[in-house]
């Protein structure tokens, strides 16, 4: 009897002296040994050993079965001091603003009216708002939590946009007009190259047009609901709470915009002849800048939700390059001449400056655990550049016509085109889908 009593005293001293040692509501156990179970350990069966209720994958989506919790009840989720995010982008971007670059007329139009913007019943056939249509794309999310009670962490991402813009191409005999207009400056109206018209000359044109978008970033993070050591916060514990957590890092955002331009000339008059133009027009902003955010995670049974909302102040590297040739061939001789019809010795080159921007991003995610450890995520995605360069508005459609190769010789009139900085603002939308994966 004795020896009993002293069994169950020394118990419950030391019992008591762990507990004395410990943070409130923390769970005890004894030192794992080669023989004994991991208590954070997932079972087969989805259990977690030290929790009496049934595991997640065990549990059934609607209603109480056997015991089992209910859609909306807790899960016990594995939580990790790590997690990677795989995500499919389904986005829309704002467009790429163009001029009218091809026009058309109904047949019969007369050579003095045809093409040319407010002509007879001119129309255009490519220009205007580009690349703004539905794009596929991919981000990848990653991060650690430093302490075991997840109060610091390090994360990043990367995204990008795949597929290419829009593309145009038209070509006649001569039947059929086709035209590229512009505004003649010394003339003051409205006019146009022609491609194809009957009787002078056939051809044919392709433009092609692409945006790209890519963005990554690094941050580190802090918990401001919880404190540090937190046992609510204890990596892989059996409870999950709400979190708030303030980011800081770098972020790097990269947006192109490029259009190419060809037309192939025949003469259909004495003496024949060719002319083959190449031209194009591209743009890239580099931003690189420090980023402020706000992460927001709750948790409700096997569902949770995530709100992300930061902000990037830095610099954005903007770059303009303007690019044009024409080969000209008669009898048999070809000649190469700077400037094709939109780009022009006046403002043919390589532009760069600097400008600061914001990129702001607001992000909704709701998950949903299909197992403790594995999530699938649905959401919805906002990203905003300012102070963008875009190929667009960099083409100047006031052309002085003697600089059209074969440049005329004395010159006379305004240097037209010519190049100047146009800024705009640029931004990014749509669903994401995917799956978060904690180990």
């Amino acid at each position: 009897m004795v020896a009993a009593f002293g069994a169950v005293s020394a118990a419950w001293t030391g019992a008591s002296q762990r507990a004395l040692a410990q943070p409130a509501g923390a769970v005890l156990y004894d030192p794992i040994t080669a023989g004994a179970v991991d208590p954070y350990a997932i079972q087969p069966n989805g259990y977690f050993p030290h929790t009496p209720a049934a595991g997640l994958i065990d549990r059934p989506l609607l209603g109480s079965v056997g015991g089992g919790q209910p859609l909306f009840a807790n899960p016990v989720p594995y939580r990790g001091r790590m997690f990677l995010r795989g995500e499919y982008l389904g986005w829309w971007t704002s467009p790429l603003e163009t001029p009218a670059l091809v026009t058309t007329n109904p047949s019969g139009t007369p050579r003095n009216q045809a093409g040319f913007l407010g002509g007879n019943n001119t129309s255009t056939l490519f220009g205007g708002d580009l690349n703004d249509a539905f794009r596929s794309g991919v981000r990848i999310r990653g991060g650690w939590y430093v302490d075991p009670s997840r109060y610091w962490g390090i994360g990043g991402d990367y995204y990008q946009l795949f597929g290419s813009g829009d593309d145009f191409s038209a070509s006649s005999d001569g039947s059929r007009i086709l035209a590229r207009p512009f505004y003649d400056i010394v003339a003051g109206r409205e006019t146009a190259e022609l491609i194809s018209f009957p009787g002078l000359v056939s051809g044919n044109t392709s433009i092609e047009s692409d945006t790209r978008l890519r963005s990554f970033g690094i941050h580190v993070q802090a918990d401001a609901l919880n404190a540090p050591n937190s046992v609510t916060q204890v990596a892989n514990d059996c409870g999950r709470f709400p979190r708030l957590d303030w980011t800081v890092g770098y972020r790097n955002v990269m947006l192109d915009d490029e259009l190419l331009f060809a037309d192939n000339l025949t003469s259909l008059t004495t003496p024949a002849g060719t002319l083959n133009l190449r031209e194009s027009f591209e743009t890239e902003n580099r931003f690189q800048g420090l980023e402020f955010g706000i992460i927001r995670e709750i948790p409700f049974g096997r569902w949770w939700f995530e709100s992300v909302s930061k902000i990037a102040v830095g610099n954005n590297a903007q770059r303009v390059k303007i690019a044009g040739t024409t080969q000209l061939v008669e009898a048999g001789v070809a000649d190469t001449f700077q400037g094709g019809l939109l780009a022009q010795r006046t403002n043919i080159g390589t532009y760069e400056r600097d400008r600061l921007s914001v990129v702001p991003e607001l992000g909704a995610t709701l998950g949903f655990h299909v197992t403790p450890r594995f999530s699938l995520t649905a959401g919805y995605t906002f990203v905003y550049f300012s102070n963008v360069v875009r190929a667009g508005d960099q083409i100047d459609t006031d052309i002085n016509p003697g600089l059209i190769p074969v440049e005329v010789n004395p010159l006379t009139g305004p240097l037209r085109p010519r190049f100047e900085f146009r800024q705009g603002d640029f931004y990014a939308h749509g669903v994401t889908v995917g799956g978060d994966f904690r180990f």
